[in-house]
């Protein structure tokens, strides 16, 4: 005999298959509109909402992540001037946990926090990987291509994908990654290139982060110093490299604040840093598109959103990455 379920069973069954549905694709809408609109639904949500509905995977992410829990630093800017010379002897030991007040002033006009080149490359072929967002994926066909003719014997892989970075990292958790990739490929150097896609809040174990705070510097830095310190560990150089002029007010203003963080724990750990003002425009000068070469000619280096590059700005910013590496070879 057949059972027909009654009005009443079925006012609270059709609604626990919805809520059980949306539980089921929750992750899925979460990446989702963290790439495409950079929401978070944590950030969104109230605290015991979102504890509830995010605690279980909360729990499983950690699990499977590497290194157990993270311990905490603090920061030490640099000064008012922020620019800083090339290091050539790095440093030692693991760095101490440095001291800060507040975030980091503004440069003068036209100064920018300068290349750091304090590695040299092991010798012999290099095993070499390249992360980012879609600012690396302009630069990496061509890096790819100018490099594999200077050394036919190296190694390039190009790990590069739109729309990530180190904040929403439930889409894609760049530290991770290139940990695994740092021991799966055994590497010998890494270069990254990303930023655009991260100046929003950052949720860390249910707690939001406003950007910009120092909560938010603090715990962008936490990821950072996650990469430096594993790549230290293994012995991997890394080249990470810093963020042109930004036109767009929250990303002009991000970019400011990842440089400093950037090129400081760059600093720090005794890895390289590689500048791209001084190539495209300073974050401290009005944002230009064009540039004049020495005939007098303007070029083109900016897309029309404000954020990308143009083939030439890529070209430069290419040729002054071969360029520095080729110089990490020199004994």
């Amino acid at each position: 005999m057949r059972r027909h379920l009654s009005a009443r069973q079925l006012s609270w069954l059709l609604p626990s298959v919805a809520v059980l549905v949306c539980l089921t694709w929750l992750t899925s809408l979460e990446k989702y509109l963290g790439v495409r609109y950079h929401i978070s639904l944590e950030a969104v949500m109230p605290p015991a909402v979102s504890d509830a509905l995010f605690a279980p995977s909360r729990w499983f992410d950690e699990r499977i992540r590497s290194g157990g829990a993270r311990p905490l630093f603090r920061l030490n800017w640099p000064s008012a001037s922020g620019v800083q010379e090339e290091i050539q002897a790095p440093p030692k030991r693991t760095p101490e946990p440095p001291q800060w007040q507040s975030l980091p002033e503004p440069l003068p006009p036209g100064e920018f926090l300068a290349t750091l080149a304090q590695q040299k490359l092991t010798p012999g072929p290099q095993r070499i990987l390249l992360a980012g967002d879609s600012m690396m994926q302009g630069i990496a066909p061509l890096f790819m291509r100018d490099i594999m003719r200077l050394h036919p014997d190296w190694q390039v892989r190009d790990l590069s994908r739109t729309s990530t970075g180190l904040t929403m990292r439930r889409y894609f958790d760049w530290p991770a990654r290139m940990i695994d990739e740092m021991d799966a490929q055994n590497l010998t150097l890494l270069v990254i290139f990303l930023g655009p896609n991260d100046p929003w809040d950052l949720v860390v174990d249910g707690q939001r982060h406003l950007f910009p705070s120092l909560g938010w510097a603090l715990n962008y830095a936490l990821r950072v110093d996650e990469v430096l310190a594993a790549a230290v560990q293994r012995q991997v150089r890394v080249i990470w490299v810093g963020l042109p002029a930004m036109q767009e007010g929250r990303i002009r203003d991000g970019a400011v604040l990842q440089n400093h963080i950037f090129h400081f724990r760059a600093a720090q750990w005794g890895t390289d840093y590689l500048a791209t003002e001084p190539l495209i425009g300073t974050l401290s000068a009005p944002f230009q598109k064009f540039k004049l070469k020495e005939d007098g000619q303007r070029v083109n280096l900016r897309a029309n959103d404000g954020i990308h590059l143009t083939p030439s700005g890529l070209r430069l910013i290419n040729q002054a990455l071969v360029a520095h590496m080729e110089q990490a070879r020199q004994p």
